[in-house]
């Protein structure tokens, strides 16, 4: 059994890492060559420069044909890749002034070739280029990846607890605008202030405002006859699915229930016509009291 995967990690051993494909990105201040191979590289990576050509030798990497890619960038115009027995030429004709930046991925699957400008003027060399080796591609660390996680989730819980107490007030103040007590349409304007007030109407309206019933009696399961005191005057008003105006007193406002009961016989024939009118007709007469309500006699 040994015997077997020996022999089956041979071909690993004797060709190492192979490129399964590469790509050339051409940016504005650089060039990148991106590497993929099919198992880790662990090989060693050297460069070589010779004019403006640059040589990089990958160890214990292999292609499956050469490859051969011209770019038109500032930076990179031919980019070269051979295999040479366990070994891999990568050739790229640049500028003189251009160097080569070469990095791996963490997980080694992965390497790539950044071709630029120097950040800071070099002296051009006089003696012959040294190998060079160079380390890991700098990749985000798992404890900076947990960082920005952490900052994720409690941008996500700030949202939520505020979500959470816009709701809390906007019910707050929903339930309290329910609670506050409203002034029918009938009564939101200041009644006009009489010459001379009667004594009941001193007597049943209350000092500060308000709606006080003087009378009422019903006429039928959805509809009331009212007489209601508001400031200093008096309505007589008919209570149901709309509120409709029947009249309105300042003087001779009835004070016993025989006044009222005669009064509603006065208004017999109007709410007998009332109730005969179809439901259209009853908004139509409703808007006409309304406007009726709002202005002054």
């Amino acid at each position: 059994m040994r015997t077997i995967i020996a022999l089956l990690l041979i071909p690993a051993f004797l060709w190492g890492a192979k490129v399964l494909s590469y790509n050339v990105y051409d940016r504005n201040d650089r060039v990148d060559v991106m590497l993929t191979f099919d198992t880790p590289h662990e090989g060693v990576l050297r460069q070589n420069r010779q004019g403006d050509t640059i040589i990089i030798k990958l160890e214990e990497a292999s292609i499956d044909a050469p490859k051969i890619k011209n770019v038109n960038s500032k930076y990179l115009s031919k980019l070269t890749i051979t295999p040479q027995g366990d070994n891999l030429d990568i050739i790229a004709k640049v500028t003189s002034d251009v160097s080569m930046q070469a990095s791996k991925t963490s997980d080694s699957y992965g390497l790539r070739l950044r071709f630029t400008y120097p950040v800071a003027a070099e002296t051009t060399p006089t003696t012959p280029p040294v190998d060079e080796t160079e380390v890991g591609l700098p990749t985000k660390s798992d404890n900076e990846f947990e960082q920005s996680y952490y900052v994720v989730i409690v941008i996500l819980v700030i949202g939520i607890a505020i979500l959470f107490w816009l709701k809390q007030n906007i019910a707050k103040r929903t339930a309290t605008m329910q609670n506050e007590p409203k002034t029918p349409w009938l009564f939101n304007k200041t009644p006009s202030e009489p010459k001379t007030a009667s004594p009941a109407s001193v007597k049943t309206a209350a000092d500060g405002g308000g709606i006080h019933i003087r009378f009422q009696k019903s006429l039928d399961n959805s509809h009331t006859v009212a007489m209601l005191d508001y400031g200093t005057m008096s309505y007589l008003v008919l209570l149901g699915n709309n509120t409709l105006l029947l009249d309105k007193f300042q003087d001779n406002v009835p004070i016993t229930q025989n006044e009222f009961e005669t009064l509603l016989q006065s208004k017999h024939r109007e709410l007998d016509s009332f109730f005969q009118l179809a439901p259209a007709a009853q908004d139509e007469m409703f808007d006409s009291y309304k406007e009726k309500a709002s202005g002054v006699y």
